[in-house]
């Protein structure tokens, strides 16, 4: 399952690149300033309880991914002129922005970064 981890965060990471714009800029700056401690956070919990974690921690596991994927896909991005997701991007479709997409993003981030500490906690617990 850590190997499987790994291919999660690492398509995650790839999803945003897909859309740059000035978040992800900013974001590796801040990658950069915080020697990675910042998506080591964000990130190393899903790659640590993908080694750690039992078979009974899978399944918020496999929730985890699936929030971190939505919330990738859907984050919006963009330059000085407009903003675009992964999603847009990916499917072409101009037609995928708005409310919805913007509360999906929202709502699979904060529920992700409140699996985190259920997850690590879960795991260290077994």
């Amino acid at each position: 399952m850590g190997l499987i981890q790994i291919g999660v965060v690492g398509s995650a990471v790839l999803l945003r690149l897909t859309a740059f714009g000035w978040f992800a800029i900013i974001s590796i700056i801040v990658s950069a300033f915080s020697f990675g401690i910042v998506p080591a956070i964000v990130l190393g919990p899903l790659v640590y309880a993908g080694f750690s974690a039992p078979q009974s921690a899978w399944p918020l596991l496999v929730t985890a991914d699936v929030l971190l994927l939505v919330c990738a896909l859907t984050f919006e991005d963009g330059g000085d002129n407009s903003s675009t997701s992964p999603l847009q991007v990916l499917t072409g479709s101009r037609a995928l922005s708005g409310r919805a997409i913007d509360r999906a993003c929202r709502f699979s981030g904060i529920v992700y970064l409140f699996t985190l500490p259920a997850l690590v906690i879960w795991t260290i617990a077994s």
